[in-house]
């Protein structure tokens, strides 16, 4: 991007790669800061920087500079306000001394975020009393605590910088996280803890069962937790127990893969199956970690393996010990990919077990990706966003996060919640999807949908519901080589004028695979004053990106006639 105006970023030493990884999410074009550059905006962690050229300055920093303004107050864990929407701060804010706070601490006026004075050379400047990428850092690393769950903090900063830019007047090119011709993704997910109630020979399992069956089931019936119906129901299948384990009967819980298949008919959902039987594990540190082994011989069930991929499913590995041992992780991995016959293997962790060195181990593993980021305890976005991403200590592997889990809804040991309950928290992600896009990943698990748990009516509804909006379902294999593709894609020039927007594209390798939807350059045209009443939001151009390295758009199709806003380059 040599010679042409972009976003200059400047942090300081040592935030490079959550810089570079926050520009993966937010897909503009940019270039770490270069003295004496000229750039259309800079986003600078570096109260220092001087002799700047650009429309607009975005200082986040929580160390007070030079401005009289300032008020060194500094807090931590903190809930901020813009406009109508609240997000946490993980680290060390700054307080202002303003009368009209741009972003203001939740429950008060004290201003985050103000804007100053604007500089003899026009240069707008809003100073912002977090560190940027020090929350990004928190986010993809650590992960919110589950009380603020239900917040997309990290897409929420990504949509404020973009509204900030845009209200200084500067236009704002992107590939956004959805495919052209969607606005969101959804990757269904099965965790095949259990396949057979067969299995179970006088066991904790089988005796578990049972009880929910029968007396934990009358329990709800009379808290009108359930209906008698889903009563009755589980009392049949306590009483047909003998009959299933005779062969007299089908297995009810291996009957799951044909509901599942039924309930999501044309769509592909991708199932994680425990690679050895008998093995809980050798670093368990929750209790009951011994009861963690499977009951099922992955090599016993390839006819079951073969009928799911020959439907356009995806096989994947419901790990064990993959996530703290490497070379036991490429056994794990090997064990699979010699059921299946395919190399190309994503993970996701039994009991989602992780901890800070899992990503460089499943890397030296092999994986294709990993999907374990998520709650157990409650469903949410534990990395503060909705975007496939690349984790800590990483070099290649990517991060599927985990978003709604059954488990974490409906157990009683956890949410605990009914049907209605259950609907209000999904329903927020997936109105959030609608807005910032991303994927929605929902996990749930082979035996959900048959007694005693009986959890398929949600599953219904949430299919529904996806199935009303333009989403795209696709597996996790397949959501995430999309999002390697959008990775590979970097902008050699964007110049916008009065005539047309003319785009210079290069992707480095990585194209998407045919069945995969086009990737899209988004055109963020600014609003035509300053404020931000409903009528004056702006334009939004959207164009699919079939892979050519020059594209030009008319500016006729954004509706623009005079050029006003699109002088100058980003």
């Amino acid at each position: 991007m040599t010679n042409r105006a972009v976003i200059g970023v400047a942090c300081r030493a040592g935030e490079e790669r959550w810089a570079r990884e926050f520009f993966e999410l937010f897909k503009t074009p940019w270039e770490f800061y270069r003295r004496g550059s000229s750039y259309s905006a800079v986003v600078s962690t570096d109260v220092s920087l001087t002799d700047i050229r650009a429309r607009l300055l975005v200082l986040y920093s929580a160390k007070p500079g030079s401005d009289t303004a300032e008020e060194s107050t500094k807090s931590e864990n903190t809930y901020l306000r813009y406009k109508d929407v609240i997000f946490p701060i993980y680290g060390k804010l700054l307080i202002f001394d303003t009368a009209a706070p741009l972003v203001r601490v939740a429950g008060n006026r004290s201003a985050a975020a103000a804007v100053t004075e604007t500089q003899h050379d026009g240069m707008k400047v809003l100073r912002v009393g977090y560190d940027r990428f020090g929350e990004v850092r928190f986010l993809l690393s650590t992960g919110q605590p589950p009380s603020n769950a239900l917040i997309p903090t990290l897409d929420i900063h990504i949509s404020m910088l973009r509204t900030w830019i845009l209200e200084a007047g500067i236009p704002v090119v992107e590939i956004p996280p959805v495919p052209a011709g969607f606005e969101s993704m959804a990757c269904l997910t099965h965790d095949v803890d259990f396949l057979r109630i067969r299995n179970q020979k006088f066991n904790h399992v089988l005796w578990g069962f049972l009880y929910r069956a029968t007396a934990g089931s009358l329990l709800k019936l009379l808290q009108r937790r359930i209906s008698w119906g889903d009563f009755l129901k589980n009392l049949k299948a306590a009483m047909l127990l003998p009959a299933v384990h005779l062969g007299l009967c089908k297995d009810f819980w291996f009957e799951d893969f044909e509901r599942f298949t039924s309930l999501e008919r044309d769509l592909k959902a991708t199932y994680f199956f425990i690679p050895f039987k008998n093995r809980p594990g050798d670093k368990g540190h929750r209790p009951l970690s011994k009861k963690r082994a499977a009951f099922y011989d992955v090599r016993d069930e390839r006819p079951l393996l073969q009928e799911l991929a020959s439907e356009g499913h995806e096989i994947g590995v419901h790990g064990i010990d993959a996530w703290h041992d490497a070379d036991k992780g490429r056994e794990e991995r090997c064990r699979l990919a010699e059921a299946t016959g395919h190399l190309e293997v994503g993970v996701r962790v039994h009991w989602l077990c992780f901890d800070a060195a899992s990503p460089r181990v499943l890397e030296e593993a092999g994986f294709h990706y990993d999907s374990t980021c998520g709650y157990n305890e409650t469903v949410g976005y534990r990395a503060g966003t909705s975007q496939v991403f690349q984790p800590e200590e990483a070099a290649s592997l990517l991060e599927l996060p985990l978003h709604i889990q059954d488990t974490a809804l409906f157990s009683p040991r956890r949410l605990g919640l009914d049907d209605s309950a259950a609907w209000k928290p999904c329903e927020i992600l997936l109105n959030n999807a609608t807005t910032h896009g991303g994927v929605l990943t929902i996990l749930w698990h082979t035996r959900s949908l048959a007694p005693e748990r009986l959890w398929g009516n949600l599953y219904v509804r949430l299919l529904k519901a996806l199935r009303t909006r333009s989403v795209w379902f696709a597996t996790a294999g397949n959501i995430v080589d999309w999002f390697r593709s959008r990775r590979a894609v970097s902008f050699r020039s964007v110049q916008l004028s009065e005539g047309h927007v003319h785009l210079e594209m290069r992707r480095d390798g990585c194209a998407n695979g045919s069945n995969s939807p086009a990737l899209m350059i988004r055109i963020n045209v600014p609003p035509t004053t300053p404020d931000a009443a409903p009528d004056n939001r702006g334009r939004v151009i959207d164009v699919p990106w079939m892979g050519d390295p020059v594209l030009d758009v008319p500016l006729a199709q954004l509706g623009v006639q005079d050029g006003a806003h699109m002088h100058g380059r980003v």
